[in-house]
């Protein structure tokens, strides 16, 4: 069963995570962000009391940088749980919805599949520098 690979770079929007380009609203930024040619992502983090703080900028860029592995190391998981099933890759090959940075170095990704109506969550880690799916 193959699952796209490489569909998706984080890359063109570095330049984009600047606090200008945030929406805050309450203890929380947003920022929209586009990821592959027909594709736009949200990806969020707390501003406390509206106040972006550069450590999750930081976080951001470097998870942007390493998006394509981790969206392929979660299309590679999806291929493993979905193998010799009958349905068409449009039931089961999940696309990114956002990401929601929820630690120092944890990034929630939300997926979401419109063939069989479904989302679920894959968290991510960041350990010696790696971005590792914690399962």
């Amino acid at each position: 069963m193959a699952f796209d690979l490489n569909r998706i770079d984080g890359g063109p929007a570095l330049s984009l995570l600047r606090p200008e380009n945030l929406s805050v609203k309450a203890d929380e930024a947003m920022i929209e962000l586009r990821v592959a040619a027909n594709q736009d992502i949200e990806l969020y983090f707390p501003a406390p009391d509206g106040i972006i703080e550069a450590a999750w900028l930081e976080l951001a860029t470097d998870l942007m940088t390493h998006l394509t592995e981790i969206d392929n190391e979660v299309q590679r998981i999806s291929a493993e749980q979905w193998k010799g099933k009958p349905w068409p890759g449009s039931y089961y090959e999940g696309d990114l919805a956002y990401i929601r940075l929820v630690g120092p170095d944890e990034a929630l990704l939300r997926y979401w599949v419109i063939g069989c109506n479904s989302e679920w969550d894959e968290r991510f880690v960041r350990t010696n520098g790696a971005w590792v799916r914690k399962a």
